[in-house]
């Protein structure tokens, strides 16, 4: 990679979450029976005209808000040909030279620390293709419907990655954005987010392009990391054979079983899909009126959110991004701010046990945890009554009964004892059964003591504050930190 630079720009599709579709009136429900979500527009016919979405027009506007997009008052959808069995109109409304939005990016740090900003030349707006199942027996493909005419945005960047990991980072941080400012689910799984590669190599210091090859529908993260590689070290291995003529400009798809790219098509240029204006269609006008209103509407930025958590908290980056991974989490925390928890404590909590117990229920995380009873919670373990692996071992039993978190530890004996004589009791008798390791605490061994709490901590039935027994230990053991 010393000889050679990666040329890489990403092509990201994301289907805005709306109820009907792009053009017309059928529903967008994921998962429903084949061919059940069409209607005239979406068969493409005789007499049936397309009428734009103006949910999926204002989802649009946010996106690019949010990714720092310059919104054109005046933009375009035109007809892009092709023939694919899933769209029987025999074209994809789509926008080609006046797209609604230009610029923006997205700032992106990788996990040395290292810190870029990734550019965007355009985001635009257009429907989807319905979808193919390719049966194994039979040679012959079904076609499902229901995609197609779903609203999407394809947020397309500049040539500006170089590396799998910049590409991973850079989705990372896009998924966390639209979810954020709730454009989309972003649910890969489900096709909602989906993502094209554009890969070229050239010798470092040279200016020129190579030629680029587009990996398509790339469905995971980590699918586009493989890709990626494994097509640069493709290209890379035919230069350096003398077979660099062989890198043709083409569309190929990644098999993940196999690790490798496969040709699936020469690639085609704008004038193969003979674009032109939409007649059906009039030029999308979004006034600046139209923009100011959806922008009083943009939550703080999950950058920002970071950047602000990081810096009242003094939390590591790690943390802070943790932290603001979704806006729900987010939220969580400042609620459990709000009543009261101390910052470390309500984003340990929030990141370990609340979000632990939402993905096993499939709940929300307020449904899941409920903010009150994990405020108590959190202040019960803050003041030593209750602890910290005993408030953890039993959460889920708490969360799942309704119960106060104080009633409930006192019902079931668990409020530590703050007395310091039955404290006291609780170590001689460790001390007592615990020959070898306390031989061990004396001849230097500190890491021993973890032991002997553990010990004591049994014998009192998880009623005894492990940093009162370390100190009471130490004590009776005449041994120093």
């Amino acid at each position: 990679m010393t000889e050679f630079e990666p040329v890489i720009g990403l092509e990201v599709h994301c289907q805005l979450k709306t109820a009907t579709k792009m053009f017309c009136g059928s529903t967008t429900v994921f998962g429903r029976e084949p061919n059940s979500q069409v209607d005239p527009v979406t068969l493409g016919l005789p007499g049936a005209l397309p009428v734009i979405n103006a949910k999926a027009v204002d989802l649009a506007v946010r996106a690019a808000l949010a990714l720092g997009g310059a919104v054109q008052e005046r933009s375009k959808f035109d007809r892009k040909h092709y023939f694919y069995p899933d769209l029987p109109k025999g074209y994809q409304i789509s926008q080609y030279d006046q797209p609604y939005c230009l610029g923006g990016g997205v700032d992106i740090e990788l996990p040395d620390g290292r810190k870029k900003f990734v550019g965007l030349i355009r985001i635009h707006m257009e429907e989807d293709a319905g979808k193919l199942i390719h049966q194994d027996q039979g040679g012959f493909s079904e076609v499902d419907l229901n995609r197609a005419g779903v609203p999407l945005i394809e947020i397309v960047t500049l040539p500006d990655i170089r590396s799998s990991a910049e590409a991973y980072a850079y989705l990372v941080e896009l998924k966390r954005s639209l979810k954020w400012v709730s454009v989309s689910d972003c649910e890969m799984q489900e096709g909602s987010l989906r993502c094209d590669a554009n890969v070229s190599v050239r010798p470092v210091g040279q200016q020129k392009f190579g030629t680029r090859v587009e990996i398509k529908n790339l469905n995971s993260f980590r699918s586009v990391e493989a890709a990626i590689d494994y097509e640069i070290q493709n290209q890379i291995a035919l230069i350096r054979a003398g077979r660099g003529a062989e890198i043709r400009q083409e569309t190929k798809l990644w098999d993940p079983d196999a690790k490798t790219t496969r040709s699936m098509r020469g690639k085609e240029d704008a004038a193969d899909y003979r674009y032109f204006p939409d007649p059906d269609l009039p030029p999308l006008h979004v006034t600046p009126e139209r923009i100011q209103a959806i922008r009083v509407t943009m939550p703080e930025l999950p950058k920002a959110r970071e950047e602000r958590f990081a810096t009242a908290f003094g939390f590591d980056r790690a943390l802070a991004h943790e932290i603001t991974a979704e806006m729900e989490i987010a939220d969580y925390f400042e609620a459990l701010l709000a009543r009261g928890a101390k910052p470390r404590l309500a984003a340990n909590w929030t990141r370990e046990e609340a979000q632990r117990l939402a993905n096993e229920q499939h709940r929300t995380l307020q449904d899941a945890a409920p903010l009150d009873t994990m405020a108590k919670l959190i202040k019960l373990v803050e003041e030593g009554q209750v602890a910290r692996v005993v408030a953890k071992m039993d959460c889920t039993e708490l969360f799942a009964s309704g119960e106060e978190p104080q009633a409930f530890f006192e019902k079931r004996g668990k409020i530590q004892v703050q007395d310091a004589g039955q404290l006291s009791a609780w170590v001689a008798a460790t001390i007592a059964q615990e020959a070898k390791v306390v031989a061990d605490v004396k001849g230097g061994k500190l890491a021993a003591l973890g032991r002997l709490v553990g010990v004591t901590m049994k014998l009192s039935g998880g009623k005894a504050e492990p940093n009162a027994v370390k100190v009471e230990l130490m004590r009776q053991l005449g041994v120093s930190a």
